[in-house]
């Protein structure tokens, strides 16, 4: 697979649709917690969403979009340590509800870090830039369960 050149707001766009689908992962979870569906329900459905859609995501932002700010940005260094902190309670065994519910409430702020001050910090940085990313093609993931556990 070869790379692709990508302007700024092409990968922009991108990453927010992406954040649309993992703010929909945490009020799934949010949702299962409440309605005390079986946690191994939950676990497993976020297990696959981790490994298929999140860690790639993360990898992107870390590999391509952060590199934009210089190495010891206070806001990147945040995001990173966030991301590992994520990474940790994805693959958690033990005190697997408790992780659950760490992720569904550190996600969302995360996400809401990153749209609003993380991505307008680089809007601002590359604002009349021509800013392009040589990086791998872009794939819409899609995630189709069967067991739509946040269903009633």
């Amino acid at each position: 697979m070869g790379n692709r050149i990508f302007e700024s707001g092409q990968i922009l766009n991108y990453l927010k649709n992406e954040h649309h689908d993992i703010f929909e992962l945490c009020y799934r979870i949010r949702v299962g917690l409440l309605q005390r569906v079986e946690i191994k329900r939950i676990k497993i459905y976020t297990d696959l969403f981790y490994h298929e859609y999140l860690k790639p995501h993360f990898e992107l932002e870390e590999q391509y979009v952060f590199t934009v700010f210089e190495k010891d940005n206070l806001l990147v260094k945040r995001a990173v340590s966030e991301h590992r902190k994520l990474k940790r309670l994805f693959e958690k065994n033990d005190s697997i509800e408790e992780s659950l519910s760490l992720i569904e409430e550190i996600l969302e702020n995360h996400l809401r870090f990153e749209e609003h001050v993380l991505f307008a910090s680089l809007i601002e940085k590359i604002e009349n830039k021509k800013v392009l990313f040589v990086m791998p093609e872009l794939n819409e993931t899609t995630i189709e369960w069967h067991d739509k556990f946040w269903v009633n």
